[in-house]
């Protein structure tokens, strides 16, 4: 007799309450309500990482394109002005490019240095509207021309 009674308790009790599986839906939920601005985060840093990987690409392309023309070429002439290496309201050179529908300026200033004779300084700069982070990112990088005597 006592066996019989044990198989009715068993058949009673085998499924779950509303409350546990509302307990466990509300502790799911929460869960998955913490992981939601994580992933909004890695997804807007990977497509940032994107837009900053392409523009570092383009200015080590134009480093090793101005490292190649000739020392007087108009393309690394310098203004004049010093201290302007960083200007990019009035820069000495101005390019735009598009890579993948997305808009790059790049710009270089030229600095003919003193010390030692017949160095260019070029510090060239990319610059993008990023649609993600809703501001303008930059890359700067320098690239050297030295003067050859023939």
């Amino acid at each position: 007799m006592e066996i019989g009674n044990k198989k009715k308790f068993a058949r009673r009790r085998s499924g779950f309450t509303l409350l546990e599986v509302m307990v466990a839906f509300t502790v799911l939920t929460v869960g998955l309500l913490a992981i939601i601005p994580v992933t909004i985060f890695m997804v807007r840093s990977n497509v940032h990482n994107r837009y900053f990987a392409k523009a570092r690409m383009l200015a080590e392309q134009f480093s090793e394109q101005l490292r190649t023309v000739d020392y007087e070429d108009a393309l690394i002439s310098d203004d004049g002005d010093t201290t302007d290496a960083n200007n990019i309201v009035n820069p000495d050179h101005a390019d735009t490019m598009s890579v993948d529908n997305m808009q790059y300026y790049v710009l270089w200033n030229v600095k003919t240095r003193s010390n030692p004779a017949g160095l260019k300084e070029i510090n060239i700069i990319v610059l993008w509207d990023d649609p993600v982070l809703k501001r303008r990112g930059e890359v700067n990088t320098l690239a050297y021309k030295a003067a050859v005597s023939r």
